[in-house]
This record gives structure tokens, C-alpha cells and sequence, in this order.
């Protein structure tokens, strides 16, 4: 599977590592310094995954993502962040990023969500007349479909996959 991603952090000389990190395990990146060039890259390269860094000038990661959001529900963030408190967590899913990791990070883990995310079988169930996919994080309705948390699809997936036992 081809993924295209895009990286949007500050710090050039990490970002260039984890570009080349992303390049050497076969995934296609553009990168952007900033939350401004970010919006831009977002735009012309039609990524699949976006990496987002919180902390940046001239547009920060949160108002980076709260742009993308209100017209792209479908392309997975992930905020890679030194930031690790709770309520900056919490705000980064209450904008639909499908995950939320800290610096500093091992890139094997990075590899190895995203590997989860993209190139795992898909499995679906049917809810009802709706149509749950806990690869994609999506929840499909009589043709809408809507964007899950990272928390939301582990949930929804332990309930899914219990199918009328009962779960702790």
C-alpha cells in the first residue's frame, strides 16, 4: 500500500530524521516547518497520515488540525507532541486526532501504529445498519460516515468484538 505522509514539525533536524526514518520503510512524505507551510503541504499533497507537531510558530498544531477538520474528517492525525498533559491529550481527540503520541518517541513504535492503522486486514462489523471499521477508526450510517478517536475505536472494538458478552 502506497501511504502518503505528511510531517509538520519545527524542528528540522529531528523531522529530517524521521522523514528518512519514514522514506527508508517505504511511505512517500513531504514535510512542512511550520502550521502555516503545514496547511499549504496539506493541500498539495493530499496526505493520508499527518504527523503534527503542536508547538510551532505562526500556526499551532491544535489550529493546524481544527482547520483540516472542518473540511476533512477522513485523513488520520496523529500529534507526535513533548506536550503530555492531560488536558492537552484530551484537546487534541476533542479535534479528531486519531492519536496522540509524546516526545520522544521510539520511530519503531511510530512504524509500527502506523502499520496498524494502514496495513492491517480490514476487518469490519455491522452493528445494526451501521458499519464499524476499527482500522480506518470510522463508523458508517446510511452512507455517513464518521470519524473516530484513537480511544473510541479501542472501545467500540473490545464491545464489538465481545458481541453480547459482557466486557470489564
Amino acid at each position: 500500500m502506497n501511504i502518503n505522509i505528511l510531517l509538520v514539525d519545527d524542528d528540522v533536524r529531528n523531522a529530517s530524521l524521521l522523514c528518512r526514518f519514514l522514506e527508508a520503510e517505504g511511505y512517500k512524505g513531504a514535510y512542512a516547518e511550520n502550521g502555516r507551510k503545514g496547511l499549504e503541504a496539506y493541500t498539495a499533497a493530499c496526505p493520508d497520515l499527518i504527523l503534527l507537531d503542536i508547538n510551532m510558530p505562526e500556526m499551532n498544531g491544535f489550529e493546524l488540525a481544527a482547520r483540516i477538520r472542518q473540511y476533512d474528517k477522513k485523513t488520520i492525525i496523529f500529534f507526535l507532541t513533548d506536550r503530555t498533559e492531560k488536558a492537552d491529550r484530551l484537546h487534541g481527540f476533542s479535534l479528531k486526532g486519531n492519536d496522540y503520541i509524546s516526545k520522544p518517541f521510539y520511530p519503531e513504535e511510530l512504524m509500527a501504529r502506523i502499520r496498524e492503522r494502514f496495513e492491517t486486514p480490514a476487518a469490519e462489523y455491522l452493528l445494526g445498519e451501521t458499519i464499524f471499521s476499527p482500522e480506518r477508526s470510522t463508523l458508517t450510517y446510511r452512507g455517513t460516515t464518521q470519524q473516530l478517536s484513537l480511544r473510541q475505536t479501542e472501545i467500540l472494538h473490545l464491545l464489538a468484538e465481545a458481541s453480547g458478552r459482557p466486557v470489564e
